[in-house]
């Protein structure tokens, strides 16, 4: 029975490891995005707004208004970045992202 059990599990790797599924890129492949969110009028940093990027990848930043995201994918790409009691702010995504960048942003959000 033990043997049944191995000569599955190895099949199982064997068929696995034979998939031929593309490797995940390496990290020069991805970008990091990071920064700070700001209130517009008074450039005072704004703990706990969220940043979002690409739908999925998403952050709080901290008490200082600091935000990173790493792991985004070159190109163009969407982003959204709002708090409670200020309007949504996604025009600061608008030039896409080249492999390995770190871009640095500073958001100013408005209040609503």
């Amino acid at each position: 029975m033990n043997r049944a059990l191995q000569a599955a599990a190895g099949i199982v790797l064997l068929l696995t490891a034979a998939c031929g599924a593309p490797a995940v890129p390496p990290a020069q492949q991805y970008a990091t995005v990071s920064g700070t969110v700001v209130d517009a009028s008074s450039n005072a940093p704004i703990a706990g707004a969220t940043v979002t990027i690409n739908v999925v990848l998403t952050t709080t930043t901290a008490p200082n208004g600091s935000f990173s995201i790493s792991n985004v994918p070159n190109g163009p790409f969407d982003c959204v970045a709002s708090a409670p009691h200020y309007a949504d702010n996604s025009s600061w995504c608008s030039a896409p992202l080249s492999p390995g960048e770190k871009r640095t942003v500073t958001i100013a959000l408005t209040r609503s």
